[in-house]
């Protein structure tokens, strides 16, 4: 079955929301009630998983190697702490600038904290995949309202990125 990703995006532009349908899968509903063309299966919510989970590994990599080049070369993370030779001399006499310690303590603390909630949204996804797989041949799965915010904020996403 085809993913209707124009109504069902349109439909959530509009000011619709992504909910568990009675009989499995999920439905945009409005003001009106549901919102017809917009039924999502559970085969269409897990190929849609699989394509959002395929660009967000893209980003990653994309985000790590830019992470590189923003650290810098000069001591540990460009603070004092571990500049050598002149370089390192003229950092602590303070002719050449150097990043103050708080500033690789602080970034590191978001960068940890960052982590966990990247490595707990995965989880989450990961618990959504599992339930897809594991949903009898022809039925569909029964799906929470907090995974029903998953699947509508990665269809949000993709609308921003075609317009």
């Amino acid at each position: 079955m085809p993913i209707p990703l124009i109504p069902v995006v349109s439909a959530l532009a509009a000011g619709g929301t992504l909910v568990p349908h009675g009989a499995g899968g999920m439905i945009v509903t409005s003001t009106a009630g549901y919102v017809s063309g917009t039924y999502l299966s559970t085969s269409a919510i897990g190929g849609l998983l699989s394509a959002a989970v395929a660009s967000l590994g893209g980003g990653a990599l994309y985000l790590t190697g830019a992470a590189n080049s923003i650290i810098g070369s000069a001591g540990l993370f460009g603070t004092t702490l571990g500049a050598t030779g002149i370089k390192g001399a003229l950092m602590s006499a303070g002719i050449l600038s150097s990043t103050p310690i708080w500033i690789p303590v602080a970034v590191g603390g978001a960068v940890v904290s960052g982590a966990g909630i990247c490595g707990y949204g995965s989880y989450r996804i990961h618990r959504l995949r599992k339930k897809i797989r594991t949903a009898k041949g022809g039925s569909e799965a029964q799906f929470t309202e907090a995974e029903a915010g998953i699947i509508e904020r990665i269809l949000r996403a993709i609308g921003k990125r075609a317009t």
